[in-house]
């Protein structure tokens, strides 16, 4: 794919990006005043290769007990200053589409009976990125699962989540997650687990800039890489998760407790045990 190509197009889709936005601000409903000790947890998962019904139900689950208020954005334009400005906790779980051929997510329509779909958000904006560290630095936590890390355009985010280089994951196979950090209030007392077949990202860190959490482990072919960690940026806190191609990861029970214990200590809140019902409950 020449550089040529990749110019022209991010420009042409840059250029009709402002037009999408302005159409899927226009059928947003505007974000009400936040309540006094309300916490926010702002979602912007799925896309063709990641399964957004699978995410929103495993979070929706996670977190039912806590009472927070979860909102799920269904178009990237959706979320505004505003709306992440008044957000505690952002969850993201999206690559970046500003390079491929085509994006591959869907285009957000308000019809109720879709024939017909707008073309889809570009994701990752120099706007949106923008956003998203400078509410990390007032004291935003951020938790950016799987593929949010293939955002390789975007330094500014790479550099929040303390990433030098990202390194495309291999294929889907079974994978273990092991030396888990006894220290970390994330992961202490969980041992080694098995999530099934997923893909398992890599990355080059900076050294000294993270905390590590874990890592994941693939026989065929091999692969050791790290999988999670977690960092102070400003005033915020970010932890990477980076399990969560397939459904294997969610049905873990060790799994599910990672994404309780990494929301509450992104949100600088004290984490209590993850309730039982949880695992087996339907939210």
């Amino acid at each position: 794919m020449s550089d040529s190509w990749l110019t022209s197009r991010r420009t042409a889709l840059k250029g009709a990006l402002a037009g999408l936005a302005g159409a899927a601000r226009s059928f947003a409903q505007p974000i009400s005043q936040k309540r006094p000790a309300e916490t926010r947890v702002l979602f912007l998962v799925g896309d063709y290769y990641h399964n957004g019904a699978m995410q929103e139900y495993a979070w929706r689950k996670v977190l039912k007990s806590t009472g927070w208020r979860l909102m799920f954005a269904q178009a990237p334009s959706f979320i505004t200053p505003e709306v992440m400005g008044s957000a505690d906790l952002y969850v993201l779980c999206r690559y970046a589409t500003n390079t491929q051929p085509v994006n591959i997510s869907l285009g957000w329509s308000p019809e109720k009976i879709v024939e017909e779909r707008p073309e889809p958000d570009v994701f990752m904006t120099p706007e949106h990125e923008d956003m998203i560290v400078r509410n990390v630095r007032r004291g935003m936590g951020l938790i950016a699962v799987h593929c949010s890390i293939w955002n390789p355009e975007s330094r500014r985010f790479l550099d929040l989540l303390g990433v030098d280089k990202p390194i495309m994951h291999g294929p889907v196979v079974n994978t273990r997650i092991v030396d888990l950090n006894p220290d970390h209030p994330i992961t202490q007392g969980i041992a080694p687990f098995g999530i099934g077949i997923d893909e398992v990202f890599d990355a080059v860190m900076k050294p000294g800039q993270y905390v590590q959490l874990f890592r994941a482990v693939q026989e065929q072919p091999k692969r050791n890489a790290i999988s999670g960690w977690c960092r102070q940026e400003g005033e915020g806190r970010v932890v990477a998760v980076l399990p969560g191609h397939t459904t294997g990861p969610y049905g873990s029970r060790e799994f599910l407790t990672i994404l309780w214990r990494s929301a509450h200590w992104a949100l600088k809140r004290e984490i209590p045990p993850m309730p039982e019902d949880v695992f087996t409950a339907r939210s």
